[in-house]
């Protein structure tokens, strides 16, 4: 219980200046609403807001995890969730099952380590391919299928992975390079290899992403590239993809929705925004394994040592939820990503004059991703830095140009050594 005769703090630190995630400045109105509405239930607890740098987060929260004082709440955006310390503690008990339907499947996921989910999902700015409907209508019976295939979350996944060049190569029916790609992103090689590689690996820490996979993401990196179904471009993408001259473009974020106004300064009318533009999952976010690809903004809770008692972890909890709803429909609104609890839909898509077309694809395209099978501790933060220091920058020179196709043996080997320190061992293929 509350003790209504004692006082208490919640330290919170807010993560800013991370990429396209633009969370409040704390002198904003946002900040000062949200701490006056729950110290109106609360009133004899105060909260304390600080900022942290985005480079110098990962600094400061291992300096105050060595001295056992955290903050009670950390907001922070991640593409692939940390789990900090023991200290985190696990939003469970405050979030019961009924409740979790509320919740985008994916974002839940990605935040489960072992059987427990360690932060509040808030924001979501997903990766997305985007489809010209115009140009998907022209389509063969034949081609369609593929695009259908695609929408599914089924093409660049699962069992139907081997068969996905040879479908993928009948779209140069449809004209040369109507695919379009982000010269110099590496996320589709990622998303794909995670994806393919059934989770990367397993709950014993076993190899699941061998050489073989990894050489047949590149094979159909290539061979898409080399029949002239892909192109990688430099710049922006939109400009053939607004003129009608390209079908599909990716990787793209919820931003291409909002572009009514620019395409039109631009003369660009043969896309009518957003209504002719159809959302896809990006390559590998879709199936039983599926990367629920782009960055989250997450809301985790700390206790500190010594234990400051339960009801100091319930308030940090309940601010924490609070907090979490709030901010994931004051960042959407931008138009950059959608709030990951979905009962605040109705409100966002109103504010954002989108209608009943755009909810119905964003769901479907958002619900295909199961999200990677969860690991507990120490293999989910394995995986997490498997991801970041190996696969991000191995896959970043190759797509850049500096190394060909031997990468995913050199992939292979970074991967087998990193987990090798961890076991004690030799890592095992599948």
């Amino acid at each position: 219980e509350i003790d209504p005769e004692r006082n208490y703090t919640i330290n919170v630190w807010v993560e800013r200046g991370r990429g396209l995630v633009k969370i409040p400045a704390l002198e904003a109105e946002f900040w000062s609403q949200v701490t006056s509405g729950f110290r109106s239930r609360y009133p004899n607890t105060e909260i304390v807001l600080q900022e942290v740098s985005a480079p110098d987060l990962e600094r400061k929260m291992e300096e105050a995890l060595d001295k056992g004082r955290p903050p009670h709440v950390l907001v922070a955006s991640s593409q692939w969730f940390r789990l900090w310390s023991e200290l985190q503690l696990p939003i469970d008990r405050f979030l019961p099952e009924e409740e979790r339907e509320g919740y985008i499947q994916g974002a839940l996921q990605k935040v489960t380590v072992g059987e427990n989910l360690m932060a509040w999902p808030s924001h979501i700015q997903p990766r997305l391919w985007a489809a010209s409907r115009k140009q998907l209508n022209r389509l063969s019976s034949d081609l369609a299928s593929v695009l259908e295939e695609w929408k599914a979350g089924t093409l660049w996944s699962g069992d139907d992975f081997p068969a996905a060049r040879d479908k993928l190569l009948k779209l140069k029916d449809a004209g040369e390079k109507q695919l379009a790609h982000q010269f110099g992103s590496p996320a589709t090689l990622v998303d794909l290899s995670a994806a393919v590689g059934g989770g990367i690996i397993g709950p014993k820490g076993e190899l699941l992403l061998t050489k073989e996979l990894l050489t047949s993401v590149i094979d159909l990196w290539q061979a898409l590239q080399d029949e002239e179904v892909l192109e990688l471009v430099q710049g922006t993408l939109l400009t053939g993809f607004l003129s009608g001259k390209r079908m599909v473009i990716g990787p793209v974020g919820l931003w291409i929705w909002t572009l009514k106004e620019e395409a039109a300064l631009r003369g660009y009318r043969a896309v009518a925004i957003p209504e002719d533009i159809i959302l896809l999952p990006a390559p590998g976010g879709g199936g039983e394994n599926g990367c629920f690809s782009g960055t989250t903004v997450e809301v985790a809770v700390f206790r500190q040592r010594p234990f400051q008692g339960p009801a100091q972890a319930r308030l940090s909890m309940e601010f924490a939820r609070d907090l979490s709803r709030k901010l994931g429909l004051e960042l959407s609104t931008t138009g950059l990503g959608v709030p990951a609890y979905k009962p605040l839909w109705d409100e966002w898509l109103s504010a954002m004059g989108w209608g009943p077309d755009q909810r119905a694809n964003l769901e479907q395209v958002l619900e295909l991703s199961a999200g990677l099978p969860p690991l507990r501790a120490k293999w989910h933060e394995a995986r997490r830095r498997l991801i970041g220091e190996i696969l991000i920058p191995g896959f970043d020179d190759f797509v850049n140009g500096k190394v060909g196709p031997e990468i995913a043996e050199q992939l292979d080997k970074e991967i087998r050594t990193f987990l090798a320190s961890l076991q004690g061992r030799r890592s095992q293929g599948k």
